[in-house]
């Protein structure tokens, strides 16, 4: 479905040839950085070429697709990548393809569905074919756990037609996630060389988890990816350096350099102050009504399952079923209206009249002989 051409700007270290593998050692700072900042300048100019422009309204006027139907469409994808289990890239490459498809084509929002699920799809191609894996996950099986009352050829169709306006090109994709890898890999470099240790970006695992968050709201979905990316780093950075002030404020030093190679990266990628401090109370925004409702547990993805009249008609009717029975007495049962026989002494059972044993259903039959 995509179509061959460029490679992923970080495939050159997964398919080095054979020769190069043999003179790789461990390299010095310096050469490290300069890779890092070869790779910055690259991103740099792929940058706009992934970059959404979404100006959708907050309520539909004209049948048109809304903010919530937007936010509504990436927590389905966000509920199909915790359903599979699918890695981080996945959901990150599907929202992005879905806010720039929206961006290029004005749409009606009863094909939002139908483009969710073959976002998720291109997305689940372009995973397997960047890591060189099968593709583990059918378009069927994508149907019928999205429920998106679309078929498998539907589907098939409409990732045809993002393919061909986005122009997408396999292997060759910069998404949010990249972005967020290589600055925390500056930011883990910068502070190495400086002799300072940041256990608030040990774990990529939190960051990434920050990225889905602002990811899945459409406040953040014209920010810059470097921008956001870097708000993201520094939102970590921050909570680290107030814990440091709090123990006994000898890290201010530190918090100083830190917060210099922010400076030096901004003027690298030409951010705005204006747009980074927008960036950055937008990013706030989301992340402190996410923790809320997190701690209030109404961050709970609830699933609804869409029957058909057939399938209805099949099931067992249990909405007037109670767990609650009524109590029985005994005064309410009538009186056996048959009466009882008492017996006096011992009876034949030949007698079918008044044998208690069931009557026999064979007829006996008599003969001449």
């Amino acid at each position: 479905m995509l179509r061959s051409g460029a490679r992923h700007p970080d495939a050159d270290d997964t398919a080095t040839p054979v020769a190069s593998t043999s003179t790789s050692k461990v390299r010095a700072p310096e050469e490290e950085a300069q890779d890092l900042y070869n790779k910055l300048n690259e991103y740099l100019l792929l940058e706009h070429k992934f970059q959404p422009r979404l100006c959708l309204p907050a309520e539909s006027k004209n049948a048109e697709v809304t903010t919530g139907a937007r936010d509504g469409a990436a927590h389905v994808l966000r509920c199909l990548k915790a359903w599979y289990d699918l890695p981080p890239e996945v959901l990150i490459n599907a929202i992005n393809l879905f806010d720039r498809f929206l961006t290029k084509m004005k749409v009606r929002p009863c094909h939002v569905p139908c483009i969710t699920v073959s976002c998720m799809n291109i997305a689940l191609e372009q995973f397997a074919h960047d890591t060189n894996t099968k593709r583990s996950i059918s378009v069927e099986e994508l149907v019928s756990i999205s429920q998106s009352a679309c078929t498998a050829g539907d589907v098939c169709r409409m990732s045809r037609v993002i393919v061909d306006k986005l122009s997408l090109v396999a292997g060759c994709t910069v998404s949010a996630l990249d972005w967020l890898r290589l600055l925390r890999g500056m930011l883990l470099l910068h502070a190495e060389q400086l002799g300072i240790e940041l256990p608030g970006l040990s774990s990529e695992q939190e960051l990434v988890h920050l990225l889905e968050i602002v990811s899945c709201d459409a406040a953040c979905v014209n920010a810059r990816t470097s921008e956001l990316t870097l708000v993201l780093l520094y939102h970590k950075l921050e909570q680290q350096l107030s814990e440091w002030s709090a123990s006994n404020g000898v890290e201010s030093e530190h918090a100083y350099y830190l917060y210099d190679f922010a400076r030096q990266l901004q003027v690298h990628c030409h951010m705005c102050d204006t747009s980074l401090g927008a960036c950055r109370a937008r990013v706030r925004h989301v992340v402190s009504r996410y923790e809320r409702c997190e701690a209030r547990r109404d961050q709970r993805q609830r699933l609804v399952w869409r029957l058909s009249e057939r399938t209805l008609k099949v099931l067992r009717p249990t909405d007037r079923l109670t767990s609650l029975l009524p109590t029985i007495e005994e005064q309410h049962f009538q009186v056996d209206v048959t009466p009882t026989r008492n017996r006096s002494g011992s009876e034949s059972s030949e007698n079918e009249e008044t044998s208690d044993w069931p009557r026999s259903p064979v007829l006996p039959v008599y003969c001449d002989n």
